[in-house]
């Protein structure tokens, strides 16, 4: 039975090949920095409308969400659709834009982040769809999820917080290079804020320097992040002082105000109370007043909603052994020929489903991950046909395990 479903869906995802081909270069072509989505979110919802989806709309926050199924196993696939922006400085051999194929690869913006899955979720949604109508074991949810480079995880946040889908798995559209990922650091930013007392310049000690009282801070953070243990499956954690203002009633005063901002990566088993704990620590051997603060993320969706989320962002990961992990192995040597596993180094909306909400999650796209946010983004179009094949397959090998 396993093998007939195999081969059925992939006739017709072989079928689709350069519809897929052809859907990935229309949305490369279509600029979509974070905030700016509006267009590439209406075509993938006029997209999915033409494919026959039971569903196919932009929720309250911006988000492209589509729907196949109503079965009792609600299986999520999300893809991010917004990109960084292109700058001045990048030296690109195509047009970032252009959707250039040369030697069976595709370049530009967004072709490894993160794109191709979006690609991949629509066409396999189409044949589901075709070859299954009404009769599918599961609801698969399709989110071209925005504003993620902004605000990683916030999108996820909102669709199970404000639009009460809460799916029972999830599949991320990150680069993962075909392997199936299964967790990622986590991160937070934090603040940690002294005052002193103003005077002249010319009568410093009359002054207390704010910036003074952090230096040592900042000399033991160098050292923290030094002494930092890697955990296995992910690695080690960092800790770095990424910004230092300071102000005074003028460059020629003692300084009354300084902040550092530092951007705080996390391992297994470091979370929000274990690293202000660390900060506490080190304020406490200098006997220091200085305040320790985390910041809020906001900002404003295409859509014009306004959004606010503390900059913490939880580590999460699941085991190989987990049943997601081992549909998704499955899924991966019979669609492609081949099963890995590994982790992600950046920080995906995973943080939302599973860091806030306890969701399993794994990830699957062709793409590697250090070309992501440069010049050098390319995808080998093959790849993305064996991710095609992934994804079409996949809910079946999860709703089986799963029962």
């Amino acid at each position: 039975m396993k093998n007939e479903v195999s081969a059925k869906i992939f006739s017709e995802v072989e079928n689709e090949k350069e519809n897929l081909f052809s859907l990935i270069q229309k949305l490369i072509q279509i600029r979509s920095y974070s905030g700016e989505e509006r267009e590439i979110v209406e075509f993938i919802v006029s997209e999915m409308k033409s494919y026959g989806f039971d569903e196919a709309y932009h929720d309250g926050f911006g988000n492209a969400i589509g729907r196949i199924g109503n079965g009792p196993v609600k299986i999520m696939y999300d893809a991010h659709i917004d990109t960084v922006k292109v700058t001045e400085t990048e030296h690109w051999a195509h047009p970032p834009f252009g959707g250039v194929i040369e030697n069976g690869k595709m370049y530009g913006r967004g072709v490894v982040d993160e794109k191709p899955a979006m690609a991949g979720f629509m066409i396999a949604g189409k044949i589901l769809k075709k070859i299954y109508g009404d009769n599918l074991p599961f609801t698969l949810y399709l989110v071209g999820s925005v504003l993620e480079e902004d605000a990683d995880g916030y999108p996820l946040y909102h669709i199970i917080q404000n639009e009460k889908i809460k799916p029972d798995f999830v599949l991320l559209g990150e680069p993962t290079d075909l392997k199936v990922y299964r967790g990622q650091r986590g991160r937070m930013e934090l603040k940690i804020t002294a005052t002193g007392k103003s005077a002249h310049g010319a009568h410093n000690q009359k002054g207390i320097n704010a910036i003074y009282k952090l230096a040592p801070i900042i000399s033991e953070i160098e050292k923290l992040d030094k002494k930092l243990k890697p955990k296995n499956p992910l690695g080690k954690g960092s800790i770095t002082v990424s910004q230092v203002i300071s102000k005074a009633p003028s460059v020629c005063s003692v300084s009354d105000f300084c902040q550092l901002h530092l951007d705080r990566r996390m391992t297994v088993g470091e979370n929000k109370n274990s690293v202000i704990k660390e900060l506490k620590a080190i304020i406490k051997k200098y006997k220091s007043d200085a305040k320790i603060s985390v910041p809020d993320v906001e900002g404003v969706s295409w859509k014009g909603t306004h959004f606010k989320q503390e900059a913490y962002f939880p580590t999460w990961v699941f085991d190989e052994k987990h049943p997601l992990v081992s549909a998704a192995m499955q899924s991966s040597k019979t669609a492609t020929g081949k099963a890995k596993s590994g982790v992600w180094s950046f920080s995906t909306n995973g943080v939302a489903t599973a860091g806030h909400f306890g969701i399993p999650t794994i990830g699957f796209a062709p793409g590697k991950e250090e070309l992501s946010h440069s010049s050098k983004e390319e995808l080998l179009l093959e790849d993305l046909f064996k991710a095609a094949k992934f994804y079409s397959l996949f809910p079946f090998v999860l709703t089986k395990n799963d029962q």
